[in-house]
């Protein structure tokens, strides 16, 4: 259910935090997140049993994305995350928070590249890796304009609810989400990638489907605007009458993610450590990517906050 991926979303966003102060930049993010990083508190390699701490900005978002479809599965939502809709839906977010980073340039490519040299990763969450593989044509700044598409339609979502019938609101929102799409539609270098035209067609069956509840829900849905055919060639399957490209998808699961996903979200952020600590750490950092192998120094200050953990990088 779209609804459950929103809030699953939304909750995952805000675990981690980007503020750019000065020459330096700080990240903030929740300590839960550790559960799926790579490395150690050592800040070497992780191994079974051990518990993980994330080094770094680009640990940490992938982290996050693995924590978003760790969710789904936890929740038994197995036919979803094999129709690829939420893997794609994560790449979204995970692009968003790469963006956010003025000093993090990565793409999907090295982010898979990341992925694929640590052997916890490799070893723990293959299925995951091949799904970021299958996306690694698409560029950061484009699935950062889908990503804020996605939410334009979790805003809808929200404004729709058993309690909430009049669709004025959701009359607004909808208007807003049918222009950006039109302009995505209509954009030549987005309709020709097959990837960018997959997330479309996820996107017009999530808002179609809103549609539809909305007229069967509410007496005032006659204005909710309706989106066009999208301008792609065919993915997979067959072209419907309507013109629109034919994807398999498995059926959402009915169950509700936002009330698995807080409640965990609190125990994970029960404080280990009372009060606030600092501590100045001289680290070498090594960059791992194949295109900078040089090695650089930086300074960074860790502030440890109750459930929290904010790092500022200067350099």
């Amino acid at each position: 259910m779209i609804k459950d991926l929103c809030d699953a979303i939304d909750g995952i966003d805000k675990l981690i935090k980007v503020e750019v102060k000065g020459d330096g930049i700080i990240f903030e993010y929740d300590k839960m997140l550790d559960t799926y990083c790579p490395t150690n508190k050592e800040a070497k390699t992780r191994h079974q049993g051990q518990d993980g701490q994330c080094s770094g900005y680009r640990e940490t978002v992938i982290s996050a994305f693995i924590q978003l479809l760790e969710t789904f599965k936890s929740n038994g939502d197995d036919e979803n995350l094999k129709s690829n809709k939420l893997a794609q839906y994560g790449i979204l977010l995970l692009s968003d928070k790469i963006n956010q980073h003025p000093n993090v340039n990565s793409g999907i490519s090295d982010i898979y590249s990341l992925i694929r040299g640590y052997k916890y990763w490799n070893n723990n969450y293959h299925n995951y890796i091949e799904q970021i593989e299958n996306l690694m044509n698409m560029d950061t700044k484009d699935t950062s304009t889908f990503y804020n598409i996605l939410k334009l339609l979790c805003d809808i979502y929200t404004a729709f609810d058993e309690d909430n019938l009049n669709c004025v609101t959701c009359l607004e929102k909808a208007k807003k989400f049918v222009k950006k799409f039109e302009e995505l539609n209509d954009d030549s270098s987005i309709t020709g990638n097959n990837s960018y035209s997959q997330i479309l067609y996820y996107l017009s069956t999530d808002y179609n489907s809103f549609k539809s509840d909305c007229d069967g829900k509410c007496n005032n849905c006659s204005d909710i605007p309706s989106l066009p055919n999208i301008k792609a060639a065919q993915i997979s399957g067959q072209d419907n009458s309507d013109g629109f490209v034919e994807i398999s998808e498995a059926t959402s699961s009915n169950s509700s993610i936002a009330s698995k996903l807080i409640p965990a979200l609190l125990i994970f952020s029960i404080p280990a450590l009372l009060g606030i600590a600092y501590k100045t750490i001289f680290k070498r950092k090594t960059k791992k990517n194949k295109e900078e192998n040089e090695s650089i120094y930086m300074i960074q200050r860790v502030v440890i906050i109750p459930g929290r953990l904010i790092i500022i990088d200067i350099s």
